[in-house]
């Protein structure tokens, strides 16, 4: 199938390679027939990354086109004003210097005995000879005038085309990181609705997330103490407020069934949702220093935060983080915006508590 083996070529990493321009959007559906995806060697978590990464990048790429083609139209606006003046004047001169030079021609014609006879006495002669001496200067003047005129018609045209033609190409690439990102959108959401509806892909996809889950620990079991404070975390057991004001708990800590497959999956933590007036700021439940902020595989943008005593509290799949390491932060502080990144399971907030670097149930930690 064509949408499998575009799938194929992005996860195993081809050469990088974009797929053919012609190829339609890959459908929403099982992708069981792809086995290699399935082997060890291959890990569903990173490539759902890498097409978070290429979405963040295509996404760049299309603002900065939008923004540039924006400027553009501006300028090609602004080119199009001055050449449309510049053909107003050429019009203009060109009328106005049609009617002198017909005038030239006629004084050319005029003989000094001609000019002398008409005159009728030597005095006027003169004057009438300097008259028509300075309307033949005059005249001169004009047609030079009329080039210049001419040349800045013919530079506003060049302008205009160079404005069009660079209009055009900024038009194209816009164009091209659409069709990019859409591209990305729908190969991810081919992968994702592959993790749903077929049991080996959805086994391989727990089997990697077991394998984030003991990086992290591991992470975690890295972190320096946060020395010269001591905080009393675990005093305030059963009094803290969500971490997400107005949430829902849509999953719990443990062990569960699937209702398809009926595999048995550990849950580490605890899945919460924007309730109903669809708050999604997250919040710090209690006193404590960011340890971590940045990307997990499997977790997304993530933030982890130090209680002192061993004990972490873990808030992962953020749209947008608002804090850094080093920061330290006071019960309720803000930390960022619940999202869907590196999620599975589309847009909620993924929060882990965990005592000693172990994680624990947190839901009789919440009133």
């Amino acid at each position: 199938m064509r949408a499998q083996a575009l799938i194929c070529c992005l996860l195993c990493g081809v050469a990088q390679a974009e797929p053919p321009d012609n190829l339609p959007e890959p459908p929403v559906g099982a992708v069981s027939e792809l086995s290699k995806l399935l082997g060890e060697e291959f890990d569903l978590l990173a490539a759902l990354d890498q097409l978070d990464a290429d979405r963040k990048r295509r996404e760049k790429q299309l603002e900065a086109a939008e923004k540039r083609r924006l400027e553009m139209v501006a300028r090609r606006n602004k080119a199009e004003k001055e050449h449309a003046e510049s053909l107003t004047r050429l019009e203009t001169e060109r009328t106005r210097i049609r009617r002198r030079i017909r005038v030239t021609i006629e004084l050319k014609r005029v003989k000094d005995w001609q000019l002398l006879a008409s005159a009728g006495d030597y005095a006027t002669y003169l004057r009438m000879k300097h008259v028509f001496k300075q309307l033949l200067t005059d005249d001169e003047q004009r047609i030079k005038d009329y080039h210049e005129v001419v040349k800045g018609y013919d530079k506003a045209k060049k302008h205009l085309d160079a404005e069009l033609a660079e209009l055009t190409q900024v038009e194209a690439e816009l164009n091209d990181a659409r069709q990019k990102l859409e591209r990305d959108k729908a190969v991810k959401q081919a992968l994702l609705e592959s993790v749903r509806t077929d049991k080996a892909f959805f086994a391989k996809a727990e089997r990697d997330l077991d394998k984030a889950a003991t990086e992290l620990e591991t992470r975690v079991g890295n972190f320096e103490e946060w020395i010269g404070k001591r905080l009393w975390f675990r005093d305030l057991r059963g009094q803290y407020s969500l971490p997400v004001p107005g949430g829902v708990i849509s999953r719990t800590f443990g062990k569960s069934v699937h209702p398809r497959w009926s595999t048995v999956t550990l849950h580490r933590g605890m899945d919460v949702v924007p309730g109903k007036k669809g708050d999604k700021t997250v919040r710090c439940i209690y006193w404590g220093k960011v340890v971590y902020a940045g990307w997990l595989k499997g977790y997304g943008n993530t933030v982890i935060v130090d209680h002192t005593q061993g004990d972490y509290t873990m808030y992962a799949h953020l749209e947008r983080i608002d804090v850094r390491v080093g920061d330290v932060l006071a019960s309720r502080d803000s930390i960022g915006v619940l999202g869907k990144s590196g999620s599975l399971d589309g847009e909620r907030l993924y929060f882990e508590l965990r005592l000693g670097g172990k994680p624990v149930d947190p839901v009789p930690w919440f009133r």
